[in-house]
């Protein structure tokens, strides 16, 4: 596993400790102002960089593939259409239709 990757897992685990894991163990509350910006970046932080490292394994695989279906789920997320579900299925549907042409 490269570095990049490695301090990509540590960061979501560590991201997921602080969120999940401390508050309720120890019964600790984060300050609001710091609680209202976990809530407003944490969830579109840890979704792009989960994007990202999909989307640099499948370029390698199938780049026009991939480069639709990335802007198929980031104009759907942009547009609000249908939420987090549809913008995952309406990437992966059509990653898998032109997988299926040009690969």
């Amino acid at each position: 596993m490269n570095e990049g990757i490695s301090s990509s897992i540590a960061a979501l685990f560590l991201t997921s400790l602080l969120v999940r894991v401390l508050p309720v163990a120890f019964n600790f509350q984060f300050p609001d102002r710091f609680a209202n910006w976990m809530e407003t970046i944490l969830p579109s932080a840890v979704f792009l960089n989960f994007l990202a490292y999909i989307f640099m394994q499948e370029i390698q695989i199938a780049a026009i593939p991939a480069l639709f279906a990335l802007s198929v789920t980031a104009l759907l997320a942009y547009w609000g259409r249908g939420g987090l579900l549809l913008g995952v299925l309406g990437g992966c549907t059509s990653y898998y239709v032109l997988s299926t042409v040009f690969v």
